[in-house]
């Protein structure tokens, strides 16, 4: 009976995790070229998987969102340094404050205490971003 129940639980733990592994999107090829800012750079999704997508892509109205940033009603308010909440530069470059992770919040974050990698991660003029 007890070699009943384990194998049960086993297929029952298996059916859930392949349909968690089933409803992940596919991530696009690298190499994304993001050219709406002043200084235009290349995204890489292999670069940031580690991530996961949610972390990027939130949820709308509680329902998870893979399109890009700039998809119309989204983030496509493109005037440079524009602050309000659909601005394509603040999900790049606030800081602080932010609903959600923006790139340099993310970079700060992961860069911790190292300065210099924090230079190469988030700082503007000779950052690893805007090469």
């Amino acid at each position: 009976m007890k070699k009943i129940f384990v194998i049960g639980l086993m297929l029952l733990i298996s059916a859930f995790a392949m349909t968690a592994i089933a409803a992940q999107p596919t991530a696009p090829a690298d190499g994304i070229k993001m050219e709406r800012t002043k200084k235009p750079l290349v995204f890489n999704h292999s670069k940031h998987v580690w991530a996961g997508c949610a972390v990027c892509h939130h949820p709308i109205d509680g329902q998870e969102n893979y399109v890009a940033c700039a998809t119309a009603g989204c983030h496509d308010v493109l005037g440079i340094k524009d602050k309000s909440i659909n601005s394509y530069y603040q999900i790049a470059h606030k800081a602080k404050g932010a609903k959600y992770y923006t790139c340099i919040s993310c970079h700060i974050a992961n860069a911790r205490d190292d300065k210099e990698l924090q230079k190469q991660l988030a700082g503007c003029a000779k950052s690893a971003c805007h090469s």
